[in-house]
């Protein structure tokens, strides 16, 4: 198999470690170098400490002299110096914007397009550039979409595109994986981010109603749990049913997830759903909403339930409790479930995708 210099921009896994953007980096980064061993060109901020199986697999590693996302995130003509020093036979930008007129040809990829159909992030000047983050996609030459769900949002949102858009899933890494133990029931769980499409309020409602005091607390870990929510959730009187936690590591994580009577994702749009994959490969029931990707990505394995009802997520939450024959069927299928995704079935995708470019960008010379 012929072989391609790909230049893979990590700087997200190491600028936001703990958001959806920057672990799918790192993660599809360390698969990459497995599966491509001396062909994939790292470019990482100045000054991170990059893990050390990256080093000898690496066809190299770049550190950028200006670390901060906004040197290469509005500034094409710092991409286009950095591949003259090193070029690459195609370019893979995993998070941000896409500069056009790079010198050459690039796989972006897309997430979803939530900051075009709800007030997420509810700054309008946030909301305006990650809009201008998705339409940038236009300049790609190849972009990859993180599902089925994602490539529909994109055709809809990016209509006029160079290329149309390649599904290639996500994976989850080994450290999610099923405990030694039954698992516990120390809470329900919640994990991500705060923004008004996650619909957490949907959570607070499910456990302000009658019945709820039978059920765990609910541990909320991540971006979401900020002085606003522990201010609304004190208004509400739900101090002692709800507890915050800040961003933590994967194996941290995967013990919460272990630990949960069910993790819960109520949000209205998900272009994946990394938490649900999640939770399943750790055995954790997973009850997520009808919406978005997550049907596609919970398959079977899920309980799906209306974005909108939270007196049905409360019944759900409660029949888990009440039957453990039924939670055990559900943290099996999910396990099962899990296994369909992996990091190296993505970074295989993702190889295909570089060296379909690759040639069909040569045909054209």
């Amino acid at each position: 198999m012929v072989s391609v210099r790909v230049g893979f921009d990590a700087r997200a896994a190491f600028l936001d470690p703990h958001r959806g953007f920057g672990r799918v980096t790192r993660s599809l980064a360390a698969a990459l170098v497995r599966l491509l061993p001396g062909e994939v060109v790292l470019f990482v901020p100045h000054g991170v400490s990059v893990p050390e199986p990256w080093y000898p697999l690496a066809a190299r590693i770049v550190r950028l002299r200006r670390p901060r996302r906004g040197a290469f995130l509005f500034d094409p003509w710092a991409w286009r110096y950095a591949l003259r020093r090193v070029p690459v036979d195609v370019l893979h930008l995993p998070a941000w914007t896409v500069p056009p007129r790079l010198p050459a040809p690039v796989v972006a990829t897309f997430y979803d397009a939530t900051p075009f159909r709800f007030p997420s992030p509810p700054q309008a000047w946030r909301r305006r550039r990650a809009r201008l983050a998705i339409t940038s996609l236009a300049h790609a030459d190849r972009v990859h979409a993180i599902s089925r769900h994602a490539a529909a949002e994109l055709d809809q949102f990016v209509p006029r595109r160079r290329a149309p858009a390649e599904v290639v899933h996500l994976g989850v890494d080994e450290t999610f994986r099923p405990g030694s133990g039954a698992g516990g029931l120390r809470h329900l769980l919640f994990v991500g981010g705060g923004e008004p499409h996650k619909n957490l309020d949907l959570l607070l409602d499910a456990l302000a109603g009658e019945g709820a005091e039978r059920l765990p607390p609910l541990l909320v870990v991540g971006a979401a749990a900020d002085a606003a929510l522990e201010s609304t959730v004190r208004r509400r009187g739900l101090a002692a049913r709800v507890r915050l936690a800040a961003p933590c590591g994967d194996g941290e994580l995967a013990e919460h997830y272990r630990q949960a009577l069910a993790t819960l994702v109520p949000s209205r749009n998900e272009g994946f759903g990394l938490p649900a994959l999640e939770a399943m490969a750790c055995g954790c029931p997973v009850l997520a909403a009808d919406a978005g990707a997550l049907p596609e990505v919970c398959g079977g394995a899920g309980r799906l339930l209306p974005s909108d009802d939270p007196a049905a997520w409360r019944a759900a939450l409660l029949a888990l409790l009440d039957h453990p024959r039924e939670r055990a069927a559900l943290a099996e299928a999910g396990i099962a479930r899990a296994r369909e995704f992996t990091w190296e079935r993505s970074a295989d995708g993702l190889a295909r995708l570089y060296r379909a470019l690759v040639r069909a960008d040569s045909s054209r010379i």
